[in-house]
C-alpha cells in the first residue's frame, strides 16, 4: 500500500512547465509561416502537372505518367525558382554577403543536380522513342530534388537572415 504524499505544488510546476513548452515563440511561428507559404508555392506549381497526370491516368496507366517529360519539367521549374530564391536572399539584405560563398554554393548545386537534369532528361525523353526504363525512376527522383531544392532555398535564406551573430 502507498501511503506515501504528494505535494500538489509539484503538480501545478509541472503543469506550467507544459504550458510553458507548448506555447510556440514568435521565431517559431514566423518559420512555420514561411514554410506554409513555401509548400503553398510547391503545390501551387505543381498544379498543372497534378492534373495532366490525373488525365494521363485516366486515359492510360501510371507508365505513362512516369514515361513523359512533365517530371523533369516541374523539377526544373522549382530549380529554376530556387535559384531565383538564392538570389533575391543575396540580394535582399546586405548582411547576406557574408555568405556569399555558401549561397554561390547553393546555386552551383542546384544548377548542377536539378535543373540542367531535369532539362535533359525532359529533352531526352520527348526525343527518345521508347522510353529507357531508368527514366521511370530517374524523373521522380528529379522532382523530389526539385522540391527539396525549393523549399531548401526558402528555409536556408531565411536562416542565414535570422541567424543570430
Amino acid at each position: 500500500m502507498n501511503t506515501e504524499v504528494v505535494d500538489p505544488m509539484i503538480d501545478e510546476s509541472i503543469e506550467d512547465t507544459i504550458d510553458e513548452r507548448r506555447k510556440p515563440s514568435v521565431e517559431d511561428e514566423k518559420q512555420l509561416s514561411i514554410l506554409f507559404g513555401t509548400y503553398a508555392d510547391i503545390m501551387f506549381i505543381l498544379l498543372p502537372f497534378f492534373v495532366v497526370a490525373i488525365f494521363k491516368l485516366w486515359q492510360s496507366d501510371i507508365k505513362s505518367i512516369l514515361t513523359s517529360y512533365d517530371l523533369s519539367m516541374a523539377a526544373a521549374i522549382l530549380g529554376g525558382l530556387a535559384l531565383v530564391k538564392f538570389v533575391v536572399g543575396l540580394l535582399i539584405d546586405p548582411k547576406m554577403l557574408q555568405y556569399k560563398e555558401r549561397m554561390v554554393f547553393l546555386i552551383a548545386g542546384t544548377v548542377f543536380l536539378v535543373v540542367v537534369p531535369g532539362l535533359l532528361f525532359a529533352i531526352l525523353v520527348m526525343l527518345a522513342d521508347p522510353v529507357p526504363q531508368f527514366a521511370m525512376f530517374v524523373q521522380p527522383l528529379l522532382l523530389v530534388m526539385g522540391v527539396v531544392a525549393y523549399s531548401g532555398a526558402v528555409v536556408s535564406t531565411n536562416a542565414l537572415l535570422n541567424k543570430k551573430e
